[in-house]
């Protein structure tokens, strides 16, 4: 079951890539350096039996090969910003596109395509650091991020900083685990019960980009107050989750709070062993993503122990900041300027219930 450190290791531009593990009483958590990834979570299910809850990689060359966004850690914009493009401070900024005309999750010179230097390692935690520059990503001006892993009792901790310095840039971190509660029990994750602390989404045109306003969850497939399973949801039908026979969420929920203040923003549990997790942060948003379009092609979709991920085979719950707000009035401020430290935390706290 356990990943082997020796399929990991290599070098790129010029850094070594490793795969890192931390223990504690509750759990296991195996981390790759190349986009500081979670590849591996261990926890117990009802009956004590150890099994991973996230969807990940057996190798390095298997990881390159994948999904770029799979356990990875998003910046410096996660998400998209509409035709690679805004404006800040009367100066147009083009990006580079990687999402058709847009830009998703910081472009092709974004965190999830670098490797991270470890600065510390211990058993149970892990600090990390990454320069982003601008003639590396793209984007204005250049950002030190700090990021820290922890595991304290049953809770993953992910804490990060991010300091920017030349010239003013929006900024938007968040981590990327793609969940399966039940460990691979089932073909999919669409009968875990799902719960967003969230009165409203962000509705989105064909091209995943927000259409400019909110809209209440209330009464619809997108009402997850109450915990209720994908299915149910995808059942009740919304012309926002597509057409045809894949459909899914790629949305944000507005989950806003006092600026700093950790609050729960989802809980989830899978359908079979017992395990839940819920996700606290600090973030303005969470992104709710099904990942229906995964259809087990190759080598994109190839996974642990042969498992091969096909729609729906986990379930990402990404706390950030809304998409596309750098060219959205009323989304929020996510501009940070130098001399500024952008900070967050995300907490993923999992519990087994008998």
């Amino acid at each position: 079951m356990r990943l082997d450190p020796a399929r990991f290791a290599g070098l790129m531009g010029g850094r070594a890539v490793e795969l890192i593990v931390l223990r504690n009483e509750a759990m296991e958590l195996a981390v790759c350096t190349h986009g500081a990834r979670i590849l591996q979570l261990i926890v117990p299910d009802r009956h004590g039996r150890a099994i991973d809850v996230v969807l990940g990689h057996d190798s390095l060359e298997q990881l390159l090969a994948g999904m770029p966004s799979m356990g990875a850690f998003i910046g410096r914009y996660a998400n998209r910003i509409a035709n690679a493009r805004f404006v800040l401070d009367g100066q147009t900024h083009r990006l580079p596109a990687n999402d058709g005309p847009h830009c998703v999750h910081g472009g092709p010179g974004g965190s999830r395509h670098q490797v991270f230097e470890v600065l510390e390692r211990r058993s149970d935690a892990l600090e990390l650091r990454l320069g982003l520059s601008s003639a590396q990503d793209g984007f204005p001006g250049d950002v030190e991020l700090g990021l820290r892993y922890a595991l304290e009792g049953s809770t993953l901790l992910i804490a990060y900083r991010a300091a920017v310095s030349g010239a003013a840039t929006p900024l938007s971190l968040t981590s990327h685990p793609f969940f399966d509660l039940d460990g691979g029990a089932s073909a999919d994750i669409l009968d875990h019960q799902l719960q967003i602390d969230a009165d409203a989404f962000v509705p989105i045109g064909a091209d995943r980009i927000p259409v400019g306003h909110f809209e209440p969850v209330a009464h619809t497939a997108f009402d997850f107050r109450r915990p209720r399973s994908l299915r149910s949801a995808l059942a009740q039908g919304h012309p926002q989750l597509g057409a045809g026979p894949v459909l899914g969420f790629d949305h944000a929920f507005c989950t806003p709070g006092p600026l700093g203040v950790l609050r729960r923003q989802a809980r989830l549990q899978g359908a079979h062993s017992g395990v839940a997790l819920e996700v606290w942060s600090d973030a303005p948003a969470l992104q709710l993503y099904s990942s229906a379009p995964m259809d087990g092609s190759l080598p994109r979709h190839a996974g642990k122990a042969g498992r091969i991920y096909r729609s729906s085979a986990g379930v990402c719950l990404e706390p950030e900041q809304l998409p596309d707000a750098p060219n959205q009035s009323g989304f929020g401020h996510c501009i940070v300027r130098p001399g500024q430290m952008f900070c967050g935390r995300i907490e993923y706290r999992l519990s087994r219930q008998a």
